[in-house]
């Protein structure tokens, strides 16, 4: 690997046509670099690469520091040894650039990998079976089974033999029970994640879309039922609605998880299948139902207020006076500034009826904006951090707490001396406030830039090869611990102070940073969030 970059020199400067000479790494009349850029493609790519990543002498010293020697290469920058290191800026960019990059790919695995969840949860042992249960078996062999028990039993027909046919029936009994209790593990398994949206639609949310009123007796009645009456009433009720055309209106966009579940299948072998219109009721009105037999209600319809998916809709296209009132109404305050109040009502809108159209989508959105956030919290928190240390390691910090007692101490000494218990004054000088030399702001921010830099790198490696290998839990813990040790050694290195110094204020530093971490990572979302 090479220090100096290796240059492709011509004798004339293309740029103002100077003569040069062997010696002129740039020209000495333009300053152009004396580099010939006339070279194929991909020389010309991996020079690019080289440039930005230093990957030569300097990049392997920067790695090599980084995982034997914690805290040498802030301690190197900061005393003039910089040219064997990769800039701590560009270092950072580099890291941050791959981390953000992988974290990304990552969930975009995870979101469209979903059918293969619960494969990888019983494989890392997170999801627990029976191992006697013969029924759960890999999906793929009980697809294989079941196919292969359907040719049998289709051979042994022909046969007449009735000992076999009833052995590959049974056959073609438990394969089926095999693969109806992997999907309902999976489908369980599945539910339980964040990134997928649920193939269920609730009670509530149907009476919400059919703008029944929040206290009305309808739904404290069909609370009270089991799950299939519910949906056998809801049905009923849905019949007996359409035919008020004065006080119903047609819900004009239906999610596919509430068309299925208005959905019927009708004749002797129910093989056909229609879905309702749905209606609801208009603002305010009223209509008569016979609930059952014996049972005639009043369904009342809502003043507008309910969350459903006609006043989602109706939010997103409100000027910022109708947003401010639907605020003041509701008494959403988040921080107070009008602009982002009105931003954050109409973006929490959108994802609230993303998540009902789109539930995998709307996640993979989501999940690119809290990346976004995340990696703009970065640049915020890197300076403080900087300023939180410059007030633990300043001498200048340490002496206006310590001002009072050296006060005391001269004041003594001024005492014993007017006294002659002292011939001669101990303490001569009347303390200052501020006393001793203190680092300039500068170095505590290089070293918030490498130790931010080498966490990120710590999480790549670390963590990232424990997913993969199946104990990302562990990796993580062991990962957290390992950095803490490295932070500890890296503030002893740079700033050399005594161990048990440096682990006080590694303490001190650290509820410091969770505190400012949950701080900037609040104010960030929120503002992204609202803008974005």
């Amino acid at each position: 690997m090479s220090v100096h970059k290796k240059r492709r020199k011509v004798e004339i400067c293309h740029n103002c046509h100077t003569i040069l000479s062997l010696e002129n790494n740039f020209c000495p009349h333009c300053g152009q670099e004396n580099h010939d850029l006339k070279v194929p493609l991909g020389h010309l790519a991996f020079e690019v690469f080289e440039g930005f990543t230093h990957f030569d002498t300097k990049f392997y010293n920067t790695m090599r520091a980084i995982f034997l020697s914690p805290g040498k290469i802030t301690k190197d920058f900061l005393e003039g040894r910089r040219g064997r290191y990769v800039p701590p800026v560009r270092l950072y960019f580099l890291i941050s650039f791959v981390f953000f990059l992988g974290l990304d790919s990552a969930m975009d695995l995870a979101l469209k990998n979903g059918s293969e969840f619960l494969s990888n949860l019983i494989s890392s042992g997170l999801v627990k079976v029976d191992p006697s249960d013969k029924t759960v078996r890999p999906k793929e062999e009980l697809k294989k089974t079941l196919e292969k028990a359907k040719q049998e039993l289709v051979s042994i027909q022909k046969s007449g033999d009735t000992t076999g046919m009833f052995n590959a029936k049974e056959a073609i009994n438990q394969a089926n029970a095999g693969l109806k209790l992997y999907e309902k593990l999976e489908k369980k398994a599945v539910e339980s994640s964040i990134f997928v949206n649920k193939n269920s639609v609730s009670i509530g949310e149907i009476l919400d879309e059919m703008n029944v009123q929040e206290n009305d007796t309808l739904r404290t009645l069909i609370g009270n039922l089991s799950e299939e009456k519910q949906r056998l009433r809801l049905i009923d009720i849905q019949k007996k609605i359409i035919a008020d055309t004065i006080n119903t209106e047609e819900i004009s966009e239906i999610s596919p998880e509430m068309r299925t579940y208005f959905t019927e299948t009708i004749g002797k072998k129910r093989q056909l299948q229609y879905s309702l219109n749905l209606y609801a009721l208009k603002n305010n009105a009223s209509i008569k139902i016979n609930y059952d037999a014996d049972t005639i209600i009043t369904v009342k319809g809502s003043d507008g207020s309910i969350e459903n998916k006609a006043f989602l809709n109706k939010v997103l296209s409100m000027n910022d006076a109708e947003l401010d009132s639907l605020n003041d109404r509701n008494k959403n305050v988040i921080i107070g500034i009008d602009f982002l109040e009105r931003g954050f009502l109409k973006n929490l809108t959108y994802y609230q009826l993303a998540f009902r159209e789109d539930g995998q989508k709307a996640s993979a959105e989501l999940a690119q904006l809290v990346i976004g956030v995340f990696s703009l919290m970065m640049f915020i928190l890197m300076p403080i951090v900087a300023f939180l240390l410059k007030i633990i390691y300043s001498k200048r910090t340490h002496s206006i707490f310590s001002y009072p007692f050296r006060l005391l101490r001269y004041l003594w000494d001024w005492i014993l001396y007017l006294i002659r218990f002292r011939k001669v004054r101990k303490y001569r000088h009347v303390p200052h406030v501020f006393w001793g030399h203190t680092r300039y702001y500068y170095e505590h921010l290089i070293f918030s830039i490498h130790i931010h830099a080498v966490f990120f790198l710590m999480l790549m490696i670390f963590v990232g090869g424990g997913i993969l290998l199946g104990f990302g839990g562990k990796a993580a813990l062991i990962t957290v611990i390992g950095f803490f040790v490295y932070f500890i050694v890296s503030l002893k290195t740079v700033y050399r102070q005594g161990i048990l110094k440096t682990l006080f204020k590694s303490v001190i530093l650290f509820f410091m940073y969770v505190t400012t971490f949950i701080l900037i990572l609040t104010f960030t979302g929120i503002f992204k969030f609202a803008l974005s």
